[in-house]
């Protein structure tokens, strides 16, 4: 039913935890597809031992270096299953996930099977070895208050709104050949525009909350640890997502997409190192002059209606001084940026209290 492609970059100290969490699965209707990413540590040893282990569940693939995107790539073409899932080889997953799926799935003809399937991840510490909730359980479960219920992205648009994670979605294979679906190659933050793609060309949308995997943070090795110039790619990453709103003409993807603009913004400028961020901010700064005034507009009118206060201010704050070339400075320097923000809240703070 599924086939879980697991690109492998240099990940011997993560990857057997991560096979050993699909090969323990409840459920065995699932082969596992590993891209060995022309790996220089011990990858191939350890994919190697568990081919000769699992001949029967494991395809090895072995490829030059085309980033996690170039590696998901190569496993589309491989997979055998209804269902694609892509697992990170520093995540892992929990137990009853096929299973779960498998049971949800059962009573549905083929025709009538969902394009994708959202799952609930967790956040595990690699640390302190905490597990917490994911982002967006709250919005989750107000989409989907109960495993197998099924909506339309068109009908529900908060879909677009969850986070952009793609190893969350179990998505049908002639779904992703139909599109010719391919990820960015090369380049940092490709599961974001894919999000929104897939969720536009999409019918059915299942969520499944009872699972899904355990999201490692606290390690430098991971996309969202860098700090150097591999933050200047989401630029390409806006500008392709709203080409791609323009050209399908779609007015309804304005809010989430500004959403996703400014969250993603604020993120990467408070994580980049100091040389990367100032030219972080001059091409912010440029991006956001040009971007079209729906984008505003859409903030001010939506935002109001789906955002707590407290982030509505922010994103409008962020988007009124990244455009002004004199505010925007605030944001080179770390300092700067934190007491022109305190007492921007402090001033928006006493405004409520007098309105």
């Amino acid at each position: 039913m599924i086939t879980f492609i697991i690109p492998a970059y240099n990940a011997q100290a993560t990857l057997k935890r991560t096979l050993e969490s699909v090969l323990g699965q409840t459920k065995e209707d699932y082969e596992i597809l590993v891209v060995n990413d022309g790996s220089t540590d011990g990858t191939e040893e350890i994919c190697q031992r568990y081919l000769s282990q699992y001949p029967d569940k494991i395809t090895y693939l072995y490829q030059e270096n085309r980033g996690l995107g170039g590696a998901r790539n190569r496993g589309i073409l491989h997979a055998r299953g209804e269902y694609v899932s892509f697992l990170d080889s520093d995540d892992y997953l929990m137990p009853e996930y096929v299973e779960r799926i498998a049971c949800r799935l059962a009573g549905l003809a083929p025709k009538d099977r969902p394009e994708i399937i959202m799952t609930l991840p967790r956040i595990y510490h690699e640390e302190s070895k905490r597990v917490e909730d994911w982002y967006d359980k709250e919005l989750f479960y107000r989409i989907f208050p109960e495993d197998g219920t099924v909506v339309s992205p068109i009908e529900r648009r908060e879909l677009y709104q969850l986070e952009v994670n793609q190893c969350r979605k179990v998505v049908r294979l002639d779904f992703l050949q139909g599109l010719g679906f391919q990820f960015r190659e090369r380049i940092k933050w490709e599961d974001v525009f894919p999000h929104f793609w897939l969720l536009t060309e999409c019918r059915k949308c299942m969520g499944i909350g009872s699972v899904g995997f355990y999201y490692r943070i606290g390690s430098s090795t991971q996309i969202t640890g860098l700090r150097g110039r591999e933050r200047l790619d989401i630029l390409e990453v806006f500008e392709e997502l709203t080409a791609y709103a323009a050209q399908k003409n779609r007015g309804d993807l304005t809010f989430p997409l500004m959403r996703v603009l400014l969250r993603f913004s604020i993120w990467c400028i408070r994580m980049a190192d100091r040389e990367t961020r100032k030219e972080l901010v001059d091409r912010l700064h440029v991006f956001f002059k040009h971007l079209p005034g729906g984008y505003y507009r859409s903030l001010k009118k939506e935002g109001k209606r789906q955002l707590p206060k407290a982030d509505v201010a922010q994103y409008r704050l962020f988007a009124a001084a990244i455009r002004y070339r004199p505010a925007c400075r605030l944001f080179y320097d770390y300092l700067y940026q934190e007491t022109g923000e305190r007492v921007i809240k402090k001033l928006l703070g006493a405004g409520e209290r007098v309105a």
